[in-house]
């Protein structure tokens, strides 16, 4: 049965329980016939017309602290500093007589600072790794935990470590660690509440600790910790549960990832490398499973457990990496003279980010471009052939012809990367965005005509030039008094050409190219000189709008592009200012900030670049200029393109464009299967402050956001699912919103019967209107109406 049939049928019952409800008691004689009742609301799933009633979304009623509580509920994950270890000790006694080797390790461990047990908690471990000098190297892992006891009245925890048989299975060899050179490492957790697919545990309290044997190390990490908290959670944990750095102290930078990652055992997710440089072997060998590894494919994948290694290739290679691996500094910041001097310039290197060869997918019916290609950064294409097709890459010093100095022909490591994006960033590291900007300066409204002025300067010399950038301006007229457009800028409204439709041929509503190429008949350029520009947007075709008050604010902007000496355009912000019809004026401050930009510049290094152009950045209100409730999300299903119900989505890991996938490609399955359960980089959607100013994470106010368009499913080729055919919606702005989430969630499990009893369930308590044949005539009757309650 569709999700539509289950939603109709599953409200006739609600009704007709609560009709038999009302009716109950004993039957009476037949009366005669009343007069005919007024008319009744719309059903759950009906098209609004002029005579049907919308009830408005009642979700506050019972969820007005839902995104408060979303957030408490992160919160209570990754509590630093919670559990602490402190005194961790060592010792080694030989056997003697009828006694085995037995290893002690000792330590103390308090809860909110009163002593615990060391037995109370989950979780525990205790490691050693070895220290050469110059990296952690040893057999594998060396685990030292031994039985746990507890002295409650020094408070210490001891673990001893007895010796097994030498005839047992599980025996190893223990020596004396006292006088050789390495670390010791006590972590664990406390409380683990879920787990997330990639390897991660959802824990409340973590602790580590380290100790070191002999002389300890004087390693010092080539990344920061601190990286690794801008894009997850803070305290940054390894799979969830290890800390990245033990106390504060950014000297202790992922040494207890040494435990586990040693310098020189092999790895074993051969799977990184095989999805960029064979994808479908990569999909035989995840089915399969480790099996599949044959002698020949370890060979050709072998690499160390190196962090370098596993976090390169991860991060490259197996999840939709929100930045260019090429932006170094997100990672190590500070030292990068140490990670692109020309010791790093070695194949191994190379490997951990590049494919070698590349593969090319097939171009699936009705595309254009082949389903996927990994050979545009593959080592094979961009290293030229005429030198290095005869090398073996395997063994051959990369420094025999690049550096600094005599007889050296190639360029050195840090010139073929500097560890900048040059999107991002010039190549000495300054940051574009904050050198050259663009600022709205004026604006006037007078007989339907807004005419705005605005600038670029740069505020030091880096070799790009403010006159030569290509604005494209947008207005976008606020619905009411709601931070949602009635009006988009990038929509088509008007058969501009007279062709007699409204297609790509005709302009946008309310955006215009200033590239002396473009033309909207709805602006016109009066100045473009020196890096200043005033243009005129007629309103004119709105003016009934503006006149009832369904339009009182617009939202100009500007998208500035602007290229640097090779051809890249570079990451600039958008300005936007909100500007007031009536009064004539701006008015900065009507709309409150709702998402923190820094927030996705955390992960995104710059906003926009990797999935749009880099003219967008700085600015969520301008991606709400395009992002608009007026139509459903043309690459997610279920969604609406509004910027709310989209991000929600995709950072719920809903996969775009299901129905132009292939299901019976393997690699494209393996693809959506691996790719949906990608877990939000905090490591808890319910983060919703990582993206969100605090406190603008419930329930959408009704009278500050437009009601919203739903797309319709998709239909999967040569996937069964038991998600049917459901319609596309117009809904409420909670729905849209909050529901983003939810309905991903819903979508990714194929979960039918959820998915229409949480539709069912919104259509009780709110509105889900059919949106039939002509989806905006229906989604402007129920602007109609809800708005109508709130003047």
């Amino acid at each position: 049965m569709s999700t539509k049939k289950m939603l109709v049928l599953g409200g006739a019952l609600l009704l007709a329980a609560a009709a038999l409800f009302a009716c109950a008691g004993p039957a009476g004689p037949a009366g005669p016939a009343g007069p005919a009742g007024p008319a009744g609301p719309a059903g759950s799933a009906a098209v609004v017309s002029e005579q049907a009633a919308v009830q408005f979304e009642t979700c506050a009623g019972c969820h007005r602290d839902a995104g408060e509580e979303h957030q408490g509920s992160y919160n209570r994950l990754y509590q630093d500093g919670v559990i602490q270890v402190t005194d961790v000790t060592y010792k080694f006694t030989a056997a003697a007589g009828d006694k085995t080797d037995t290893t002690v390790v000792a330590f103390k461990m308090t809860k909110d600072g009163k002593p615990i047990s060391g037995a109370s908690v989950e979780n525990s471990n205790i490691y050693f790794a070895a220290y050469t000098g110059t990296a952690f190297e040893g057999a594998g892992r060396l685990a030292l935990k031994g039985k746990l006891a507890y002295d409650d009245k020094s408070g210490v925890t001891t673990s001893t470590l007895v010796e097994l048989d030498a005839k047992d299975k599980a025996f190893v060899d223990y020596t004396d660690l006292s006088q050789v050179d390495g670390i010791i490492v006590v972590y664990g957790y406390d409380k683990q509440v879920g787990s997330l697919p990639a390897r991660i545990k959802q824990v409340q309290f973590p602790y580590a600790a380290i100790s070191k044997t002999g002389k300890g190390t004087n390693y010092v990490s080539a990344a920061n910790n601190a990286g690794c908290e801008k894009c997850h959670s803070d305290p940054y944990l390894k799979h969830g549960n290890i800390y990245g750095q033990v106390d504060l102290d950014p000297k202790t930078d992922f040494i207890t990832c040494k435990a586990c990652h040693l310098d020189n055992t092999e790895g074993g997710h051969f799977e990184w490398q095989l999805l960029v440089d064979n994808p479908e072997k990569a999909a035989e060998y995840l089915e399969a499973g480790e099996e599949a590894a044959t002698p020949e494919l370890k060979a050709q994948y072998a690499y160390k457990t190196t962090l370098m290694n596993d976090v390169h290739m991860s991060h490259a290679m197996e999840f939709p990496y929100p930045q260019s691996m090429s932006n170094c500094v997100t990672c190590h910041e500070g030292k990068l003279d140490t990670i692109l001097s020309d010791a790093k310039f070695t194949t191994a290197t190379c490997k951990s980010c590049h494919p070698v060869t590349g593969a090319v997918g097939p171009v699936n019916e009705g595309a254009e471009e082949p389903s996927y290609d990994t050979t545009k950064l593959a080592l094979k294409t961009i290293l030229p052939p005429a030198i290095h097709e005869s090398m073996d890459l395997d063994t051959i010093d990369c420094t025999s012809c690049h550096g600094v100095g005599e007889g050296k022909t190639a360029k050195p490591f840090n010139q073929i990367h500097t560890g900048y994006d040059k999107a991002i960033y010039t190549a000495d590291g300054k940051k574009i965005s904050d050198v050259v900007t663009v600022k709205i300066d004026k604006a006037s409204f007078a007989e339907n005509k807004l005419t705005f002025s605005f600038s670029a300067a740069a505020s030091e010399d880096i070799d790009l030039d403010v006159k030569t950038i290509s604005p494209t301006v947008m207005v976008g007229l606020y619905g009411w008094d709601t931070k949602d457009y009635l009006v988009g800028p990038h929509e088509r409204l008007k058969d501009d050409n007279g062709d007699g439709t409204i297609d790509s041929k005709d302009s946008r509503a309310l955006e215009f190219v200033m590239d002396g190429e473009d033309a909207n008949p709805r602006f016109t350029t009066v100045s473009a000189a020196d890096g200043k520009w005033e243009v005129t947007a007629d309103l004119t075709d709105w003016a009934d709008m503006i006149k009832d008050g369904r339009v009182k604010r617009v939202e100009i902007a500007v998208m500035p592009e602007l290229v640097n000496a090779d051809e890249v355009m570079v990451a600039l912000n958008a300005p936007s200012r909100t500007f007031d019809l009536a009064t004539n004026r701006f008015n900065d401050t009507f709309y409150s900030p709702i998402v923190k930009v820094d927030g996705c510049n955390d992960c995104h290094a710059a906003l926009a670049i990797n999935f749009h152009s880099a003219d967008r950045g700085g600015n969520v209100v301008v991606c709400r200029m395009c992002h608009i409730t007026k139509a459903g999300g043309s690459h997610l299903e279920l969604q609406s393109r509004s910027i709310d119900s989209y991000i929600h989505a995709i950072h719920s890991s809903q996969q775009f464009d299901v129905g132009d996938i292939d299901f019976t490609d393997p690699v494209q399955a393996e693809k959506y299967a691996t790719e949906i359960e990608m877990p939000f980089p905090k490591h808890g959607i319910t983060n919703c402050e990582a993206c969100h100013v605090a406190g603008t994470n419930n329930v959408p106010s009704q009278s500050k956001s437009l009601p919203g368009l739903l797309s319709a499913s998709d239909v999967l080729k040569g996937k069964d699912r038991t998600i049917g055919d459901v319609p596309a919606y117009v809904t409420g702005p909670a729905t849209r919103a909050c529901g983003g989430c939810h309905r991903a969630e819903l979508i990714k499990d194929d979960n039918a019967q959820g998915l229409a009893l949480f539709n069912l369930h919104i259509a009780k308590y709110g509105y889900m209107v059919e949106a039939g044949e002509k989806p905006v005539d229906t989604l402007n009757g129920v602007f109609d109406q809800i708005m109508a309650l709130f003047k």
